[in-house]
């Protein structure tokens, strides 16, 4: 069982987002990637979704793998029970709003995502 939370801080030019991602269970978990990207970010304007929802429905403001180019390699990663991976993302210079940002694990076959809301001044 996988568990993923989502932090994010304001820094001098925007916001660093971080994805942990947490094992749970009683045995090791195999994450496995497609390509060098390991986490997708996507900032939603929070008042086009509903609280309990990831936002998919919105048009996104910000996406992390936009316009990116990433390795065309595929790779794994093993969780051990108890133990955690880390991923993070810096989205620069943000509008001004209120935003529900999705971090979720890019690995194929598992739907790991967390959510958080966060004003931007």
């Amino acid at each position: 069982m996988l568990d993923a939370t989502l932090a994010t801080a304001a820094i001098d030019d925007g916001l660093t987002l971080s994805l942990r991602i947490e094992n749970a269970g009683s045995t090791p978990v195999t994450l496995d990637f497609r390509t060098g990207q390991r986490a997708e970010f996507t900032a939603y304007p929070a008042a086009e979704v509903d609280s309990d929802a990831d936002g998919e429905d919105a048009d996104p403001v910000w996406r992390y793998g936009a316009n990116r180019m990433f390795t065309q390699a595929l790779g794994s990663e093993t969780v051990a029970p108890g133990e955690a991976v880390g991923y993070e993302a810096t989205w620069r210079r943000p509008p001004s709003g209120t935003y529900r940002i999705v971090g979720e694990a890019t690995a194929t076959g598992r739907d790991v995502r967390a959510a958080a809301v966060v004003t931007v001044p």
